[in-house]
């Protein structure tokens, strides 16, 4: 909300803050006794005649939503008059907030904007049609279809949508597969090439074996500069992309060279390895079940140096992955934490070693006593959870998070609740402090260079 948390605020926004008598950059703002005040400006500017005011307003009300847990049901309604306000910036603006605020915990009062969100996704501007969509779809409403069969009808044209993606939309529709699939599969040819496919082709992954209709169009799209995500949506869906197997085995093997993702001329086979081998690899093994070839990479990788690799796939490997171990355990110090995160899980999960693997995971849930959560921090929550019972030093930290009136994303929470479940009442260790309730303040993030998952919007 300030720029003491890396927040920056967008030009209205700031207006409505300063005419207030408000320094925008107080950090104070971001303390719970200044969200009535936060509200009361948003509430002013919703209904302003001054264009721009009410995008100010929807921007202070998602700060105010999305950060406390504490129902402000004015805010919705203002929301949600936005939505049906003649603005199309501040209707897609307030389109995302409610889409974002679904995805946050779905407070009661989000179910009063489900009419005007209906109404929006039939909206000809994708940039509000696209954030209605996107709230409706995580809502579980089968209104969302009605605008995504549009959009995929039109598969030579992708949707812009600037603030989500048609990826994103289609994400939370997986128990529709079967009705979208045949569309998808026409995008897929119409646009097998373009960046902008890169999204649905993430959700086709994440989407697993309901996308097994899609296998030709997938196999077709290796040829293709999207070439890497084909790859991880193929391993998806697992053996029913059995028609991809050889080519897979081609670029792992350097035998074939798939095109570059930046669409330049791939280099001659043999020159240098290509840079998605440990997505054919994977792919490779989700689909045959037999890990010889990916494990053979593994080692490979291992040997010049794992700073690279896809370590959340190593730690799939398991056991299986023993001859890894030796270079993964310098990265448990590594200087970002994304990649510490992922080595302590792999570690873990290889070796079996709790003593190494949880104090990083440990360091890496800090973030929750400030209010905040990036994605290293996400991610431990959920390694935490996996590990149980020897993880249990960080019960008293999730139990104040679970407890805590600030929000945190949906999978904070349910993580948090595995995790204290998993802990099975196990004693916190008695050389670390409990900590307080969770307050606002800085936010963290993955260090440079690192790979963090995608967001979701």
């Amino acid at each position: 909300m300030t720029a003491g948390t890396g927040t920056v605020h967008d030009f209205w926004r700031r207006r409505l803050l300063v005419d207030a008598g408000v320094d925008p950059d107080d950090p104070r703002l971001d303390a719970r006794e200044y969200a009535d005040r936060g509200t009361a400006l948003a509430v002013s500017g919703f209904d302003s005649r001054e264009p721009g005011r009410a995008e100010g307003a929807v921007a202070l009300a998602s700060d105010i939503l999305l950060r406390w847990r504490t129902p402000r049901p004015e805010l919705t309604a203002g929301l949600v008059r936005c939505l049906e306000s003649g603005d199309s910036h501040a209707r897609g603006d307030a389109a995302l907030a409610l889409a974002r605020l679904v995805s946050a915990d779905s407070p009661p009062d989000v179910a009063s904007a489900v009419p005007a969100l209906i109404a929006a996704a039939g909206h000809s501007y994708d940039r509000v049609a696209g954030p209605a969509a996107l709230a409706l779809a995580r809502l579980g409403r089968p209104e969302a279809l009605a605008p995504v069969h549009r959009w995929l009808a039109s598969s030579h044209r992708l949707p812009f949508f600037q603030v989500t993606s048609l990826g994103e939309v289609l994400r939370p529709l997986v128990s529709h597969a079967d009705a979208l699939l045949p569309g998808i599969r026409r995008l897929l040819v119409d646009s097998a090439g373009k960046e902008g496919l890169r999204p649905v082709l993430a959700t086709l992954a994440s989407w697993g074996p309901a996308a097994s209709a899609a296998v030709p169009e997938l196999v077709s799209t290796l040829a293709t500069r999207n070439v890497r995500w084909a790859c991880d949506a193929l391993g998806g869906v697992g053996p029913a992309a059995a028609p991809a197997v050889d080519t897979l085995d081609g670029f792992v093997r350097g035998t074939a060279r798939p095109p570059r993702h930046d669409g330049g001329i791939p280099l001659p086979n043999g020159v240098r390895r290509w840079h998605g081998t440990q997505n054919a690899a994977w792919a490779h093994w989700r689909i045959t079940g037999d890990p010889k070839v990916f494990l053979a990479f593994a080692e490979d990788a291992a040997a010049r140096g794992l700073g690279g690799a896809d370590l959340a796939r190593l730690a799939e490997l398991g056991p299986g992955a023993a001859r890894c171990a030796t270079a993964l355990r310098p990265l448990l110090g590594s200087p970002g934490p994304w990649t510490r995160v992922q080595a302590a899980h792999a570690w873990w999960r290889i070796t079996g070693d709790t003593d190494a693997a949880v104090p990083v995971l440990l360091a890496a849930l800090e973030p929750l006593r400030a209010g905040e959560a990036d994605e290293p921090c996400r991610a431990a929550v959920r390694y935490t959870a996996r590990i149980g019972a020897p993880a249990a030093a960080a019960a008293p930290l999730l139990e104040a998070v679970s407890s805590s009136d600030r929000r945190f994303p949906a999978d904070v929470h349910s993580a948090a609740r595995a995790a204290l479940t998993a802990f099975g009442g196990a004693p916190a260790d008695g050389h670390r402090a409990a900590p307080g309730p969770p307050r606002a303040g800085g936010r963290g993030s993955s260090g440079p260079g690192e790979r963090a998952p995608d967001s979701s919007a």
